[in-house]
């Protein structure tokens, strides 16, 4: 595990930011918060956020806002330019992803392939 000398592959707006800390200042023993990307529904792939306890050789830490990001190496280069929004739509709530990358999402907006 190494903070990543690198460019920050993602943007994370003001509100998902908040919802990050929130759900982190709950968690007290977590170091972070990973992103993965994993196959799933019909256009591919699927962003995970999850709070992480352990960090591992193959993980780059970004720092935003004092929050530890641990987004393992190989898929760094998927993220780049990916927006993390948190919004609420009537009494749902949800982190959203925006990447101009993706070559096509499926109708749900659930998943997405690069």
């Amino acid at each position: 595990m190494k903070k990543s000398t690198k460019k920050v592959p993602i943007k994370i707006t003001k509100e998902a930011i908040k919802q990050i800390l929130f759900l982190l200042n709950q968690a007290k023993k977590s170091k972070g918060i990973k992103i993965k990307i994993k196959k799933s529904g019909c256009a591919g792939f699927k962003y995970i956020l999850k709070l992480v306890y352990n960090i591992y050789n193959s993980d780059n830490i970004f720092i935003i806002k004092n929050i530890k990001f641990i987004i393992p190496k190989n898929i760094i280069s998927k993220l780049e330019t990916t927006i993390i929004d948190f919004s609420k739509t009537g009494l749902n709530y949800s982190f959203t992803f925006k990447n101009k990358n993706h070559i096509s999402t499926c109708g749900c907006g659930e998943s997405f392939n690069i």
